[in-house]
């Protein structure tokens, strides 16, 4: 497994703070990837990526918090955004049972969820999909050492539960 930074990557909303990935000698973190795909208007799902960019900054960041309603499509150890429509609110709802794309996540706490890379799924499972299958191995991978690192306290969550740092209250975690 590679080496990566665990960092913020947007924390102005008042319920959630989302954090990344960023692997050793990358550019870009997991999410910013993620959504550079699809930023052009003219790229294929650049609406679906603003409409799942919308729900989590505005939705799980400011709305709802990180709760078990946006947290309802496990993959193992990870978690994909969207959540299933089962919900009884109606901004999931709205995203219906077709939604083209996945970006995988761990939700540490109802305030803090750590967002990694994702894509477009055209098979029926993750693994199957061609461009989700190395995404859900990575998710797994990053999720696996994250969640050693707080069961060893090599990651301390903060009083707020909006904050990671390392066991020495340094904000740069290198995992």
């Amino acid at each position: 497994m590679y080496t990566f930074e665990l960092r913020v990557w947007y924390d102005e909303t008042s319920r959630c703070a989302f954090y990344t990935v960023q692997r050793d000698g990358s550019v870009d973190s997991e999410t910013d990837a993620f959504f550079a795909k699809y930023e052009d208007e003219e790229a294929e799902w650049h609406d679906e990526s603003n409409q799942l960019l919308y729900l989590i900054l505005e939705k799980i960041g400011n709305t709802y918090g990180a709760t078990n309603d946006f947290f309802n499509r496990p993959e193992n150890r990870a978690q994909a955004l969207p959540p299933k429509p089962g919900s009884r609110l109606p901004e999931i709802v709205a995203l219906g049972f077709n939604f083209p794309l996945r970006l995988y996540c761990y939700r540490i706490s109802p305030s803090l969820v750590v967002l990694y890379n994702g894509g477009f799924k055209d098979a029926p499972s993750a693994q199957e999909s061609k461009d989700l299958s190395m995404k859900f191995y990575d998710a797994q991978q990053f999720t696996k050492k994250i969640q050693e690192a707080l069961r060893e306290g090599m990651i301390i969550v903060s009083d707020d539960g909006r904050r990671l740092t390392d066991y020495n209250g340094n904000e740069e975690i290198i995992l």
